[in-house]
């Protein structure tokens, strides 16, 4: 089987880390073992005066310096991280919806200088979605994830849509099964779904099962417990969650988002990667012929 590729989420070691002193997540990850580093790009509340340009040069040094890959770039939607929704950028309304994709064009753009394979978007509503505007909300929707995704495409980078709760984004979008619903609505071929673990503790039934709704659409993952906090410090079943990967070959990042950072930066990234190399093994021993009984059955 092949091993997973692991990342972090850079913005949760904090504003002035990410966009002042970079290097020292890149240092923290190359340290404990990481692939790749997740980034989000230096506009609107979040950037602390930084330069687009600036960051770009900067982290493709840091690329190379240390060795990391740049994992995915993350528009950061969502109520406490979005520079811009849930009350300006949504893709429910037209006038916000129109922002929310120049927005994305320019993170789109961040990525592919950096050759980040993917981009994360998600679902923001402007307003509470009912019987009456459900078909109009989805409409425009679908309109803004096709023009994304056809600039994206012009620039080699993918899209990754991110299955989101209904306490922070409202409810309209919260599961696989209907990310998967949208994404065949807008007929691109260049739009996958993001599973978030904490999410999905949330909105799913199942995480094994949730990995297979996602199927054949699931392209990138964010590793956070069932509280938030880095895997292994909550109730998620991480075994069946890389049990379900391992089985549907899984080939993205595996890309861990601590918030808070409990107890401390350094912890919590190592706590987790290697929490979840442990579960990745046992999965493997799970899924082959010598489990349980200590030896597999002869070929014919």
């Amino acid at each position: 089987m092949n091993r997973f590729k692991y990342s972090y989420f850079q913005l949760t070691f904090g504003q002035e880390e990410a966009y002042l002193h970079p290097e020292r997540s890149y240092e923290r990850l190359q340290r404990f073992g990481y692939d790749a580093i997740e980034i989000a790009p230096p506009k609107g509340r979040y950037g602390l005066g930084v330069k687009m340009e600036h960051s770009v040069e900067t982290h493709r040094r840091l690329k190379a310096e240390f060795g990391l890959a740049v994992s995915c770039v993350n528009e950061c939607w969502g109520e406490m991280w979005d520079p811009y929704s849930p009350t300006f950028k949504t893709l429910t309304e037209q006038k916000t919806a129109d922002l929310a994709v120049a927005e994305t064009r320019s993170t789109i753009d961040f990525a592919a200088e950096l050759g980040a394979p993917c981009v994360t978007i998600a679902v923001a509503i402007h307003a509470p979605i009912t019987a009456d505007n459900v078909a109009e909300c989805t409409a425009i929707a679908v309109d803004a994830l096709r023009r994304m995704a056809d600039y994206a495409r012009t620039r080699d980078v993918r899209l990754v849509f991110e299955a989101t709760n209904h306490l922070e984004m409202g409810k309209f979008v919260n599961t696989a099964a209907n990310h998967k619903r949208m994404i065949e609505l807008t007929g691109c071929d260049n739009i996958g779904i993001q599973l978030d673990w904490f999410h999905v503790n949330l909105e799913e039934l199942d995480p094994y099962e949730a990995v297979m709704d996602a199927q054949p659409l699931l392209w990138h993952l964010h590793f956070r417990d069932s509280n938030s906090l880095t895997p292994g410090y909550g109730k998620t079943d991480f075994k069946a969650v890389m049990r379900a990967l391992k089985k549907t070959g899984y080939s993205g990042y595996c890309t861990i988002e601590s918030a808070p950072m409990i107890p401390d930066p350094d912890t919590a990234a190592r706590d987790g990667i290697d929490y979840l190399k442990f579960m990745e093994r046992i999965a493997e021993y799970q899924l082959s012929p010598e489990f349980p009984n200590g030896y597999a059955l002869p070929k014919r």
